[in-house]
């Protein structure tokens, strides 16, 4: 019988990337929220981009009148703090889904909560669960501070965030103020003690369902399968190029 070669560092380090790119693509924060708003074109509707008819909101004591005028609006800015609290970025993934297992024919029951809720402050655990396990089904609030130094919570999809990474301004699209939730109103709560923001108010630009749950599943396990059919191709075509040198 022959002996079985024993996994070297690299090739061990290379499970443990390769596992974390999956998780990260299927389950986490790989940007998929672009596609569905190609096309979105601009206007005054949630989520396209503003229009001459959007007005820019600058000052937290205007946020009254835009929400009794049901105004359009959208905020430029370049302060944006992470707020402890996500919710689904499809609505209809709420509540109670069954996973069958075909080898035992059982089914398992998984709830789905619409928020979830994080530590304030938010801990490197926190972001790092965030980053490779929820935000594929997940947006994450925030803080933006708006011109006169106060602050708006802001909802949208966190692909719109990338820019900050180039350290640029972020021209966020249209949206409507409205009434927190429950939950929001609980977290803006906490979050006041540190930061001058109004609790009732949320700036909702993000348009729900946009990304049906099921169908941006698919695309993300398809896309870590073709990325996984690339690395092994190409490794394969490496080995066997060393293999003619020898």
């Amino acid at each position: 019988m022959g002996h079985r070669k024993r996994p070297t560092i690299p090739s061990v380090l290379i499970g443990v990337v390769g596992i974390i790119f999956f998780f990260w693509v299927v389950m986490g924060a790989l940007p998929t929220g672009w596609i569905y708003d190609l096309g979105v074109g601009s206007g005054t509707e949630q989520g396209q981009t503003p229009n001459a008819n959007v007005q820019h909101i600058i000052k937290q004591e205007n946020l009254e009148a835009f929400f009794f005028e049901n105004q359009p609006a959208t905020i430029i800015g370049d302060t944006f703090v992470p707020c402890p609290l996500m919710r689904l970025r499809d609505s209809g993934e709420a509540g109670e889904h069954y996973i069958r297992n075909h080898s035992f024919g059982t089914k398992r029951k998984i709830h789905t909560p619409e928020y979830r809720s994080l530590h304030y402050p938010i801990t490197p655990l926190d972001t790092v669960v965030n980053w490779f396990v929820m935000a594929s089904s997940y947006n994450q609030y925030y803080l933006v501070q708006l011109e006169d130094g106060s602050y708006i919570c802001a909802y949208f999809d966190d692909y719109l965030m990338i820019p900050k990474v180039f350290q640029q301004e972020i021209e966020l699209p249209t949206g409507y103020i409205r009434y927190s939730t429950t939950e929001e109103k609980v977290m803006l709560s906490t979050m006041a003690e540190d930061y001058e923001v109004n609790p009732v108010y949320v700036l909702d630009m993000y348009r729900d369902g946009k990304a049906p749950w099921i169908l941006d599943k698919a695309l993300r396990l398809i896309a870590a399968i073709l990325v996984a059919v690339v690395c092994v191709t190409i490794a394969g075509r490496v080995k066997k190029m060393r293999e003619r040198r020898r």
